[in-house]
């Protein structure tokens, strides 16, 4: 699949400034780049590498989208741009990307709060959840797969090393697909403009704790992912 045909051709993008402009006019590249280093993932299967900033997270969720087909999207990272909002709506807009959820920072959401309160405008008061997180996590699902993308970069371009992690099923999606339903039954869904620093610190504490699934590449154990125990 060509990157312009999932809505991203630069007609797709409305230029907002020089960085998204700059950004806009590598994202064929950044594509591709993306693409090449999950070549070889497929159903069942991880990938682990590194990158000295060809691609972004937006990037591996495109080529992840290309291998799965049309498949639910959700996205958990500390801020967002103008360039990730418009992508993002370019792939609803495909079809390539049939329901959407956002997990974001509490810092980053007041930062970001225009950017956050169009994306509100757009897809829903239902597509974001506010809470305090550092973590940059990519799930894509339908009927066939069940994928996450995590790493240490946001969802943006950024020129220095960084990680990626992508993973089919297993233990890695139990635990996001659990935490994703426990935020999403106990948060209401609200204007990112009336939520208060509460209800952000409310996510992070609420809730049971769950145990923590082994995964094939990583020692066992339990984890209290709901606060409770803290001291």
């Amino acid at each position: 699949m060509k990157f312009e045909n999932i809505g991203l051709a630069p007609a797709a993008i409305r230029s907002k400034s020089s960085a998204f402009g700059r950004r806009k006019e590598k994202s064929a590249q950044h594509l591709g780049s993306a693409r090449d280093a999950i070549a070889g993932f497929g159903r069942d299967g991880h990938v682990f590498g590194i990158t000295k900033g060809q691609f972004s997270m937006i990037d591996i969720a495109a080529a992840v989208l290309e291998k799965t087909g049309p498949a639910d999207v959700a996205v958990w990272t500390l801020c967002i741009a103008d360039y990730e909002v418009e992508a993002i709506g370019a792939f609803i807009g495909s079809g390539a990307i049939r329901d959407f959820r956002l997990v974001m920072d509490w810092a980053g959401a007041q930062r970001d709060m225009p950017i956050v309160s169009d994306l509100q405008a757009r897809f829903g008061l239902d597509c974001i959840r506010v809470t305090k997180t550092h973590a940059k996590i990519v799930m894509v699902s339908n009927a066939d797969w069940k994928v996450v993308i995590r790493g240490s970069m946001n969802l943006n371009s950024n020129p220095r090393f960084e990680q990626f992690d992508v993973s089919d099923g297993g233990a890695a999606w139990d635990v996001m697909d659990d935490v994703m339903v426990e935020m999403w039954d106990r948060a209401k869904p609200l204007p990112v403009r009336k939520l208060k620093h509460g209800d952000a610190v409310g996510l992070l504490n609420a809730g049971v704790a769950h145990p923590a699934p082994t995964l094939d590449w990583a020692a066992g154990g339990s984890a209290d992912w709901w606060g409770h125990g803290r001291a």
